[in-house]
């Protein structure tokens, strides 16, 4: 069976850790990276705990994308992750603040105290958790009151009902976009086409589970639980993302009108 398991997504995640950040486009490209910062100030800012220095979790940290921007600001961060070789990556990195790696068993995070953290951040890791509601209880255990949850690069609601528009936005970027030609090039995309047209359709080599029209995040479920768990929802925010091989001009003629992304920033009470 080639149904994703925590096992398996853990070995995909160990072979392509230092690949990650070059086959990533659509994360790291100086757009996309402007934007989360911006917005995860913007969080960080929101903060009302007492500590003197903010203490941060990067949950499914990956090869260290928010670790890197929390430390720029000034966070002490436990990159979090099930994958010991993204783990091994962030380690061998150099940072701005104390960055403590901690691997945890994809479930839950009990090796982390009660109301020990000042924000729990978490970037394109939501759709990989099989109980992503449940987490969000562990979420707010973690966090001191005055603390914040920062959710980012999950699918929008809008992406799942304007799947038309998308396609005319799509077309035209492809008519005008570079082409990236080194994906042609990758062996395992290839594994993956057959996989996915013969074998499984739903099979997807990081993992990813809530990704489909008929399982995806749904963001009402995300808010009712923050505010069963004693948090208010302070920032929301959708937004059309930029990949690397994008044309500016095409993205910015839609951006303004086609959203494929969101963010939720809540506060524990």
């Amino acid at each position: 069976m080639l149904k994703p398991t925590l096992k398996k997504s853990i070995r995909s995640y160990n072979r392509i850790a230092k690949s990650y950040e070059k086959e990533h486009g659509e994360i790291y490209n100086i757009y996309e990276q402007n934007r989360l910062r911006k917005d995860l100030v913007k969080a960080i800012n929101s903060i009302s705990t007492n500590s003197k220095i903010k203490k941060a979790i990067d949950f499914g940290c990956g090869a260290g994308n928010l670790t890197k921007h929390l430390s720029e600001v000034g966070c002490d961060v436990l990159a979090c992750d099930v994958s010991q070789g993204f783990l091994d990556l962030v380690s061998s990195r150099t940072y701005n603040s104390k960055v403590e790696v901690i691997l945890i068993n994809g479930k839950d995070i009990s090796n982390i105290e009660d109301e020990s953290v000042d924000i729990v951040a978490l970037y394109s890791v939501l759709h990989h958790i099989p109980d992503y509601l449940g987490i969000l209880k562990e979420f707010t255990r973690v966090l001191k009151r005055g603390g914040i949850i920062y959710i980012d690069h999950e699918s929008s609601e809008e992406y799942w009902i304007k799947e038309t528009y998308f396609q005319i936005f799509k077309d035209e970027m492809n008519k005008k976009c570079k082409p990236e030609l080194e994906k042609y090039f990758v062996i395992n995309n290839y594994i993956d086409w057959f996989i996915r047209k013969f074998i499984f359709k739903r099979y997807r080599r990081e993992g990813d589970i809530h990704v489909f029209e008929d399982d995806h995040i749904e963001w009402g479920k995300i808010i009712d639980t923050l505010l069963n768990e004693g948090c208010s929802i302070i920032a929301q925010k959708e937004y059309l993302l930029f990949k690397r091989n994008y044309n500016v001009d095409v993205y910015n003629k839609y951006k303004n009108n086609l959203r494929d992304m969101q963010l939720i920033i809540a506060q524990k009470l």
